[in-house]
């Protein structure tokens, strides 16, 4: 039996197709900030060990319909390209990104990218109540909050612990729609989590956990759920295989320019609801 079986075994090296490079852009105007970035950096292919390499000596301007701002690109971080206050993020307007000045494919041709996102506002969150989840082992973020049942609306969370950004990676954003907002309220609705695991993620009492409430468009919204779908767990069987994420940028560019509002909640751990 153990020799039927072992003779089943066959090793197979697949070589598969690689596709043309084509530009990442992540980007995005936050309200009230006067400061943005826009990061630039190549597409690799998709079981490279490497990291993307950044895309500098690019012309990055910013719009917001009103005024222009060209980026300057960060002398510490290649590819990053920092505002210098010419724009402040306000709700109710729309946002504009050209690049220019890039050769990704080679060919010896410069080629033009641009992306344009609408900001929406927020809501003010009345407060947040955080407690421990024994079966998920994590720390739950509950929101409280109102919300016009009007409209068609879309949250991002993201975890401040005493101003440092925790969740600092898109798999690691929340993303909700107001369909959990019963009749416009979120009375406890859990829209964020905390795990139990990291050493940053370990409390003690004075610790300030603050939650940012941002208002996003909902291609934003879509775009977010699509790139954790890709990253998630799959079952090669049974799955089809993975594929970018749509976005907003021109000219086959990957990635997404968002232009979004925050508004911010906190909790303070203390003796009482630091424990488990």
């Amino acid at each position: 039996m153990l020799l039927f079986f072992s003779s089943c075994t066959e090793y197979i090296d697949i070589e598969l197709e690689t596709t043309s490079k084509r530009l990442v852009v992540e980007g995005m105007v936050m309200s009230d900030q006067e400061y943005h970035y826009v990061r630039l950096t190549q597409s690799i292919p998709f079981l490279s060990d490497t990291i993307s390499p950044p895309v500098s000596g690019a012309t990055v301007m910013l719009s917001d319909g009103d005024r222009n701002e060209y980026l300057s690109e960060s002398d510490e971080y290649p590819g990053y390209y920092i505002s210098l206050g010419g724009i402040v993020g306000q709700p109710g307007k729309t946002y504009s990104l050209f690049i220019s000045e890039v050769d990704i494919n080679g060919d010896g041709e410069d080629e033009v990218y641009s992306a344009s996102c609408y900001m929406p506002s927020v809501t003010q969150p009345d407060s947040i109540r955080i407690v421990y989840d024994d079966s998920w082992e994590v720390w739950k973020v509950l929101l409280y909050a109102k919300d016009n049942p009007d409209t068609d609306d879309y949250y991002l969370f993201r975890i401040f612990k005493n101003r440092t950004l925790i969740s600092d990676r898109l798999g690691e954003y929340s993303v909700v729609s107001d369909q959990f907002f019963d009749g416009g309220v979120a009375n406890g609705v859990w829209v964020q989590s905390i795990a139990d695991s990291e050493d940053h993620e370990v409390f003690s009492v004075g610790d300030v956990i603050t939650l940012q409430m941002c208002g996003i468009t909902k291609e934003y919204f879509e775009f977010i759920e699509a790139v954790q779908e890709e990253n998630r767990f799959r079952y090669p069987l049974f799955s089809g295989p993975p594929a970018n994420a749509e976005g907003n940028i021109t000219n086959g560019g990957l990635g997404f320019f968002a232009a979004f509002s925050a508004k911010y909640a906190t909790f303070e751990f203390d003796e009482t609801n630091l424990v488990k």
